[in-house]
């Protein structure tokens, strides 16, 4: 019997996979701060280190250049200015009262939950390559 994947090494492929259904979902979208056309990485606006409950919010995570998720300290600004646009004004008041839930409650994701997200966004990712 094949051995199960520790906790952390699911959500790992599943970060890479999720991170990957942005960058397809976002390709043709400017970069969520600079509204440049760079590279895009996915970008969380909530960030991972303090809001790890959020780490696979589509409303948190958006198509962001090189230079505004690494290496620009003020891109949350333009974040935050152009994010309701991007996700609507409902989505954003939503993503909000989530950040402040998990401040308040915090989160875990289960094995099966991080299995099924997997397979979710896989699919997702095959239905952008057959489209």
């Amino acid at each position: 019997m094949k051995k199960a994947k520790s906790l952390p090494k699911l959500k790992k492929e599943l970060q890479e996979v999720f991170n990957a259904y942005i960058r397809a979902r976002d390709i043709n979208e400017p970069c969520i701060s600079c509204k440049g056309n760079g590279v895009k990485q996915a970008g969380h606006y909530y960030p991972v280190q303090g809001y790890d409950g959020l780490r696979f919010n589509e409303c948190n995570v958006n198509g962001e250049c090189v230079k505004c998720n690494c290496f620009d300290e003020s891109h949350l600004i333009y974040y935050t200015e152009n994010l309701p646009d991007r996700i609507g004004i409902e989505n954003f008041e939503q993503l909000k009262k989530d950040a402040k839930d998990y401040r308040i409650n915090g989160r875990k994701f289960s094995r099966s939950e991080l299995t099924e997200k997997l397979s979710y966004y896989k699919e997702k990712i095959k239905s952008f390559k057959y489209n």
